[in-house]
């Protein structure tokens, strides 16, 4: 029995091994089958032309030193055109028409002496063959005619070859030209391909996905004329099929666009375009006529009346890589975008090398430096910054982005939107109770809060740098003249008599200030980054003491950065920013004394304003100084105010039971943003406000957020807390809340009380973080007897409220006092919080957006973003090889993609022809999809290329009539296997298409059609991208710590089963089943996948859990379905995955496999536990887990054979 179950085994693995070595090499019928290189022999057998012939030969030999390129020819002499080359030289022309033996070049090339052989040893290019060397002379013989490249002139449609088919079958102009070249060769094309196989690649084509066996049957049953077109129509007309067909396009598509989820450089943080990806999808399932589909993704943004699908569609030039390393020179990466842009659409729309053209003019094609930067002016000129900055948000739209609500959000917003107008103009009304409690209030302030505003008088102000300062009637001091790069102003002033509190310093516009505002730099703001009082006695005016200031408000504060007013309290150069800039109009802050002063006999003050922001010359340019007493009730109405928050961290922490009592140090000093801890300090975290949850960086580790509370009295402050996981909250180094927990981030997890003394109090919450993502939030709660922001405002000087602040200061005193305007109040926070929510699940994507004014451009000097050659300015224009723009087009990207769809164009349509034939047929009638110029090969099929063209372009641009023409040639339809031997040795690389090429499927194919087959398939269209199975640990691998996309979190549910062409797309680590099977990275564009054979897709199709998965779903679909026994079960199980019923010898080594299965898991059923337990979607009560394990190993092995991931 041991010997035996040993024995099964060893029988096991062998047919394993020979399962994955056939679907590793691809071998099998038709194994001759690859990606062609040549034209088979064409000039032996009549005129050569320089076209086809020759050029080739020159460009790859000669056209380096003897080009279009100035900077690296030698010797003057150019080969490229017929002028240069038959011009006279002292040494005497290059080429003579005729006379090879009289042409300079021909010498040269024949010469044995290494000092005049040519191509010389120097440029380490291969001496010309005797074959090619035949070709040379005997062009030079025929007159060496030169002739326009081919790709350079217009397409026409030839005139058709001869039928060579009964009936219908001549119709089809494909096999027409093809049938014609096999002719010629003397090649007889083989048969057509069982109907079965037939429909199979039809299938497979065009959904991506194979036929069912329902499918297969009734095509098979059906022996009418045209069963076959008709599955054509259906296929690419007829749903669920034209959704498929979308989803198999755009994985080809998004190749070109070069389409991911991350931005790829430095972090490769994650983004949101999926919207593209959906729009790319609605095109293809639309149909959307080609040059709909260029001019939308070149220049959706610029249509009139351009729709949110047309400015979506630009995503397409925004797919590029982008950067936010810090550090990094906006200026290179706006090149850098914009480089990329002219290279993709040069590559995908028209089949050119342009980028070659960036450092110099393009060795071998005529495209100059100046042409490239002429098509560089139509991308430069976006709105968008070249260095972003880095985000904890894994789905941001980087900018300039735009929203993309669903029907279902934009119908919400909608109605959102016309109840917050409603409930706002319910707001806008005042009752006359309200009018007159307001009325009320005012008055009464002053007695009530012993508030009594002066202005004291002006007895000198100076500037340490110079201005002159002038008091002015009203109690101002105006400065004019110098306006230094830092200043401090320093203002003496006559207080009157009282036990002052307040001080109140307005910064009042001034005409003869820039813009009319308030601030001296030339955008008009400034910067108050100190504040110093001290006061003497009347009648001791030089003895000055100081007086300490321990809260502060502002009427505007910027928030664009830290430039609170607080600030100014501690002379942070950061300082309070006025954001005048932006907000014209005077401003004001009030600051509290932390003791009176001033007495019965009044006083002199002198007050400090220092500027000394890194911005220069931000100093305010008038400014008036006020003062008041106030009552100890008044300190209690005012509201705390805090600095901006600052963060420090991460610090790894031991272990996970050691983290929340890991000390790094913040806990025990006093909040301080400019300590450090170590390595690490206090950095200004923008993202923590109020009320919103932020994400803090992942891993086992401690994070401190840290602030400063000034409290004009002694008070407690209730605050909702939140945390991922736990959480410490310190106040003046004192322990004020914890909760050692294990949970993810949510607004309002806790509750704590902040006990502040008077002026400045530390706050710093510890994130104690077990892993994955952290997060905090906090929000203060402040009693309903303390006054908010606005109805501080109520407070100030009666003369600098202002116009802006007396409906501020109404509303707030309608919020705190009035019941009917809460009540309103209530129902506008309501909604405008579901407004929020529905605003904030809107998915957002990237997209184009001009500047109001074009950038200028230049040709750089090698290339370099630094080196403009302001020589060489050039304008929106188009390569001068080509035709010029159409008349009428706007010379923007619009008239770009209109000149890109003319008529004219000589390249568009036929680089998109040849790339869909590729995907049919594996290779394209140009092989070299991605370069159509001089270095490029000829066309295998002139003629055909030129007719397709031509078609595609008259017929509307219409891709599925394309395709439809394709699928029903007799060339598509052929089979796979040769006529006869000597077709293979005529052609071995099949460029004139004899047979079918067959050809492995795509690694979005193979695990597509495994989910389908086993019923897991998720066919839903559309949507975020997804995240199914992989191996652990790669993303960590290749991410640095801050990135956001540095842990991969497998998706669940549906997520698993979605079609390839949704999962989440990491540059810097793709999905790894699919980068085995030749996908590429996306960090650049890629018009074709190399195929390759090695082990390790062997392996990935027998271990990747999605296969094993399936596989046992598969086994358990089979085992379902009525069936005689073994035999019938595994004729339906080959026919699911291949199309057509196994021979008898392979369905007797099925079965003898499936046999040997049984053996192995009956002997160790722990190791049919094991393969079972792969995947989420679990396995059926009660079922034979034996008999189950033995199907799934079967189910993985027909999975993987030939005939299942080959397309013949």
């Amino acid at each position: 029995m041991r010997d035996g179950a040993l024995f099964a085994g060893l029988a096991l693995s062998a047919a394993v091994m020979t399962s994955a070595v056939l679907f590793a090499s691809g071998l099998g019928r038709g194994a001759g089958d690859g990606f062609a290189m040549g034209d088979p022999g064409s000039p032996e057998r009549g005129v050569v032309r320089y076209g086809r012939d020759v050029r080739p030969i020159l460009s790859d030999r000669c056209f380096l030193c003897h080009g279009t390129d100035p900077g690296t020819r030698e010797a003057g002499l150019r080969l490229d055109t017929f002028e240069g080359a038959t011009a006279d030289r002292p040494d005497g022309a290059a080429i003579v028409p005729g006379s090879p033996g009289r042409s300079e070049a021909w010498r040269r090339i024949i010469s044995e002496d290494p000092d005049e052989a040519m191509p010389p040893a120097s440029s380490h290019k291969s001496r010309l063959s005797a074959s090619e060397r035949e070709i040379v002379r005997r062009w030079i013989e025929q007159g060496a005619a030169y002739e326009a490249h081919w790709a350079f002139v217009a397409p026409e449609r030839p005139a058709l070859p001869p039928a060579r088919g009964p009936g219908e079958a001549g119709t089809n102009p494909i096999d027409r030209f093809i049938d014609a070249r096999l002719a010629d060769a003397g090649l007889t094309p083989s048969a057509p391909a069982s109907p079965a196989k037939q429909l199979r690649r039809l299938f497979l084509d065009i959904t991506g996905l194979p036929p069912t066996p329902e499918e297969m049957s009734a095509f098979l049953s059906d022996g009418s004329p045209g069963a076959y077109e008709r599955w054509v129509d259906r296929l690419l007309g007829e749903e669920p099929y034209v959704t498929r067909y979308a989803e198999r396009m755009a994985s080809w598509w998004l190749d070109q666009a070069r389409y991911a989820d991350t931005i790829g450089i430095h972090t490769d943080n994650g983004q949101s375009l999926w919207p593209y990806r959906d729009w790319v999808l609605g095109a293809f399932r639309d149909n959307t006529p080609y040059d709909r589909f260029i001019e939308r993704q070149l220049a959706g943004d610029l249509l009139p009346d351009a729709t949110d699908e047309d400015r979506v569609a630009t995503g397409f030039l925004r797919a590029h890589v982008i950067t936010d390393e810090g550090g990094a020179i906006p200026e290179e990466y706006l090149v850098e975008y914009a480089v990329d842009r002219v290279s993709t659409t040069g590559t995908v729309f028209m089949g050119l090398t342009l980028g070659c053209a960036r450092c110099h003019d393009h060795k071998y094609d005529p495209v100059t430096m100046d042409d490239f930067y002429g098509l560089t002016a139509f991308f430069n000129s976006v709105d968008e910054p070249g260095l972003y900055s880095q985000t904890q948000d894994p789905n941001r739209a980087y900018e300039p982005f735009m929203p993309v609500p669903s029907p279902a959000q934009r119908e919400q917003l909608v109605k959102l939107r016309a109840a917050m107008d409603e409930v706002r103009a319910a707001m806008r009304e005042t009752t006359p109770e309200e009018a007159e409690g307001f009325k009320a209030f005012s008055t009464s302030l002053g007695a009530t809060f012993g508030l009594a505003w002066s202005t004291p008088g002006v007895l000198s102000a100076s500037s340490a740098g110079g201005a002159t300062l002038t008091p002015q009637p009203d109690g101002s001091v105006l400065a004019s003249g110098v306006n230094p790069d830092r200043d401090e102003h320093v203002f003496l002033l006559r207080a009157g008599a009282g036990a002052h509190r307040l001080i109140a310093v307005e910064a009042l516009t001034d005409p003869s200030l820039p813009g009319g505002r308030v601030g001296r730099s030339p955008n008009g703001n400034a910067v108050l980054t100190g504040v110093r009082v001290e006061a003497a006695p009347a009648d001791r005016p030089g003895d000055f003491v100081a007086v300490p200031l321990a809260w502060a408000w502002a009427d505007i504060e910027q928030g664009d950065g830290d430039y609170h007013v607080v600030n100014a309290l501690r002379g942070d150069a950061r300082g309070w920013a006025v954001d005048a800039h932006r907000t014209p109009g005077p401003r004001v802050a009030m600051f509290l004394a932390g003791e009176s002063f001033g007495g019965e006999g009044g006083a002199v003050l002198r007050v400090t304003l220092s500027y000394g922001s890194i911005y220069a010359n931000h100093t305010l340019g008038r400014v008036r100084v006020s003062v008041s007493p106030a009552g100890e009730d008044f300190l209690s109405v005012l509201p705390a105010a805090r600095a901006r928050w600052h963060a420090a961290g991460p610090f790894p922490a031991p272990d996970r039971p050691g983290a929340f009592g890991h000390e790094a140090g913040p806990e025990a000093r006093a909040f301080d943003p400019a300590d450090r801890f170590g390595e690490k300090g206090w950095v200004f975290e923008p993202r923590m406000r109020d009320g919103e949850a932020i994400t803090t960086p992942d891993g086992l580790n401690v994070h401190y957020l840290g602030t400063t509370v000034w409290s004009p009295s002694a008070r407690e402050l209730p605050v909702s807390l939140g945390s991922d996981d736990g959480f410490r909250l310190f106040v003046n180094g004192a322990e004020a809340v914890s909760r050692d927990v294990e949970r993810g981030i949510a607004p309002d997890q806790d509750r704590g009380t902040l006990r502040l003394k008077p002026g400045p109090n530390s706050v710093v919450m510890k994130i104690v973080n077990t892993g994955g993502q952290g997060g905090a939030y906090f929000r203060a709660d402040p009693p309903g007897t303390v006054w908010g922001h606005d109805l501080t405002w109520a407070a100030l000087p009666p003369g600098a409220i202002g116009d802006a602040g007396r409906p501020k200061v109404e509303a707030a005193w309608r919020t705190a006092y009035s019941p009917e305007y809460r009540a309103k109040a209530e129902r506008e926070r309501d909604v405008s919080s579901r407004l929020a929510e529905v605003e904030a699940a809107v998915p957002r994507t990237m997209v184009m957006k001009e500047l109001p004014e074009p950038r200028e451009t230049f040709v750089l000097s090698r290339g370099q973003y630094d080196h403009p050659d302001r020589s060489r300015p050039v304008g929106r224009t188009t390569p001068r090889a080509l035709p010029p723009m159409p008349e009428g087009v706007p010379s923007d990207r619009l008239g770009l993609a209109r000149w890109l769809a003319s008529p004219e164009h000589p390249l568009t349509a036929r680089v998109a022809v040849n790339r869909v034939w590729e995907l049919v047929f594996g290779q394209g009638l140009v092989r070299t999809g991605e370069d159509f110029g001089f270095q490029g090969e000829w066309p295998s099929h002139p003629e055909l290329l030129d007719t397709l063209a031509v078609e595609f372009r008259e017929g509307g641009w219409d891709l599925r009539a394309l395709l439809r023409l394709i699928y029903t040639s007799r060339a598509y339809r052929r089979d796979a296997a040769p006529s006869d031997p000597g077709v293979l040795a005529a052609d071995p690389e099949n460029r004139l298409l004899a047979r079918f090429p067959r050809q492995r499927l795509s690694a979005e194919q193979l695990r597509d059609q495994a989910l389908y087959a086993s019923g897991l398939l998720v066919e839903r269209l559309g949507g975020p991208s997804v995240k199914p199975y992989q191996p652990e640990g790669l993303w960590p691998e290749v991410a640095m710590l801050q990135s956001n996309t540095r842990n991969y979190v497998t998706g669940m549910g549906d997520d698993l089963y979605r079609r390839s062409v949704y999962t989440y797309w990491k540059r810097a680590s793709p999905p790894p089943a699919m980068l085995a099977f030749d996908a590429p990275t996306r960090e650049f564009c890629a018009t074709r996948r190399t195929p390759t054979n090695t082990p390790l897709q062997a392996l990935a199709m027998w271990n990747d859990p999605a296969m094993v998965e399936a596989s046992r779903k598969l086994a358990e679909r089979t085992l379902a379905e009525p069936a005689t026994g073994d035999l019938d079960r595994l004729a339906r199980l080959v026919r699911r995955c291949a199309g057509e019923a196994p021979s008898p010898r392979a369905l007797d080594s099925l079965a003898s496999a499936l046999e040997g299965f049984r053996a192995r898991y009956r002997a160790a059923p722990a190791d049919a536990d094991a393969l079972l337990a792969v995947g989420a979607s679990g396995v059926a009560e009660g079922a034979d887990r034996v008999e189950l394990a033995s199907w799934a190993m079967a189910a993985a092995a027909v999975l993987a054979a030939e005939r299942s991931i080959i397309k013949d």
